[in-house]
């Protein structure tokens, strides 16, 4: 038997979020108008984050029945993302849903104190690298702002500043030996979409901005 959110709980998981889905890859409405003058469209999802049923994902045995049921064990997602969490737990875990959960809700607070939504679909994926990888995106952003001398920026990932990297497009470098757990983040940067792999290379890389990542470090931080 499932333990099912009752509806006062569903309610209050989408506004909670503004209705966007809570993935920061994502953050698509997931509530709008019907074609006809009246009624909506709910493309969103009450998803646990510790299974309702025993053999769904991310069951914690230890939980109650009116725990699974409860506001803390949900998170609001659209229908995709509903479904790419149950279909990979490995990566999906408990502990980053509660991640992506925290980070929305924090989103919305603050998009409802400025009385204006978030600026764009990717403020969510910007949120959560602001938070994981501060001092990197303060070293990116600097290195964008001061040197405006190309349209398109690169840069390469170097162990530590003994290494040279020549190249006629000078790219920028970021060093391992300077930042915690460099190679992870820039793993995390390719599969959120703010940056792409051109050139790849066992030893030396390159990577390119991807222009909305280059135009959010011009511009300035969220916020």
């Amino acid at each position: 038997m499932r333990d099912e959110f009752p509806a006062r709980v569903k309610n209050e998981l989408a506004t909670r979020v503004a209705f966007l889905c809570s993935n920061p890859a994502c953050r698509q409405p997931t509530c709008g108008p019907r074609d006809e003058p009246t009624g909506t469209v709910n493309i969103g999802v009450a998803a646990h984050i510790t299974a309702a049923s025993e053999r769904g994902p991310r069951y914690e045995p230890s939980l109650s029945s009116e725990e699974r049921r409860d506001l803390e064990n949900g998170i609001w997602l659209c229908q995709n993302c509903g479904k790419l969490i149950d279909s990979d737990i490995s990566r999906y875990s408990i502990a980053k849903l509660g991640e992506w959960k925290s980070d929305a809700e924090a989103a919305a607070a603050r998009a409802l104190e400025q009385r204006r939504a978030p600026a764009s679909t990717s403020v969510g994926v910007f949120l959560e690298a602001e938070r994981l990888m501060p001092e990197l995106l303060s070293e990116m952003r600097s290195d964008v702002r001061g040197d405006s001398s190309q349209l398109i920026r690169e840069f390469v990932v170097l162990s530590n500043r003994q290494i040279s990297y020549i190249s006629p497009n000078r790219p920028f470098a970021y060093f391992a030996s300077e930042h915690q757990e460099l190679y992870h983040a820039i793993e995390w940067q390719l599969e959120m979409g703010m940056i792409r792999l051109v050139q790849p290379d066992r030893h030396y890389p390159l990577y390119r901005f991807l222009p909305h990542f280059a135009e959010y470090l011009r511009q300035g931080e969220l916020p």
